[in-house]
């Protein structure tokens, strides 16, 4: 989750910033171009020839991006539009059809896009929680231990082996139990109440429950937690 978190927050940051303004440039250079197209398929001192000349003009002085290989070459258009020698107006038209080789297919972003921007971005503190939140998980799943000497250690507490008087393994892979808790058993202690151990949170728990299973319970459970009547089942189906 915080790997999902943290990508859809760098997306949404990356559209904000660089992608969104750059389908609006590249939409509105493909407008302008087309407006000169229009112009320059019109006789000199046509209305359409003065509207794309005006375009350009508002594009020159409007356009906040520097880039100068754009800006020459609305320039050289605004100069064929203002009835320039044909052989620069030709090389103007085919400025005009390169440009809408590279913008033409630019779809404009709709005025939505941006604030939807911030629904990914709002997934960034998201991740840095599910990162905190791993962590301390973590470093909890990391104290729950039983030594060899029977010491069963817990976020809890710790018990040696003669404080510790059962396991209950009723929920346990039970075909009746709620399926959540079909990964959880409780041990039985002196002085609290019993402690859950959760496999389905703390990885290898298993190996905890099914210890202190076998040791209460040898005839019933195996060390890996699992039911020696299943076993023994399993066994002869294969026989």
């Amino acid at each position: 989750m915080t790997i999902v978190c943290v990508v859809l927050g760098l997306w949404g940051i990356w559209d904000y910033v660089i992608a969104i303004p750059e389908a609006a440039r590249g939409a509105a250079r493909a407008e302008i171009l087309r407006v000169v197209k229009n112009g320059l398929d019109t006789p000199n001192g046509s209305p359409e020839r003065l509207e794309a000349i005006t375009v350009i003009g508002v594009a020159l002085e409007s356009d906040g991006y520097t880039d100068e290989d754009w800006d020459a070459g609305l320039a050289q258009m605004k100069v064929a539009l203002e009835g320039a020698q044909i052989e620069i107006q030709r090389e103007a038209l085919g400025g005009v059809e390169k440009g809408l080789k590279a913008y033409g297919h630019i779809i404009a972003p709709s005025k939505y896009d941006r604030p939807m921007q911030w629904v990914f971005i709002s997934c960034l503190p998201f991740g840095l929680w599910y990162l905190l939140s791993y962590l301390k998980m973590k470093k909890r799943a990391s104290i729950y231990e039983l030594s060899d000497d029977g010491t069963l250690t817990t976020p809890e507490g710790s018990w040696p082996t003669s404080e510790v008087k059962d396991i209950d393994m009723s929920t346990w892979i039970s075909k009746t139990a709620k399926a959540r808790l079909t990964w959880t058993a409780k041990v039985v202690v002196d002085g609290r109440e019993p402690i859950e151990l959760d496999d389905y949170v703390y990885q290898d728990m298993h190996l905890i429950i099914g210890a202190l299973a076998h040791q209460f319970y040898p005839d019933d459970w195996t060390p890996l937690a699992r039911r020696i009547k299943i076993e023994h089942a399993e066994q002869d189906e294969e026989e």
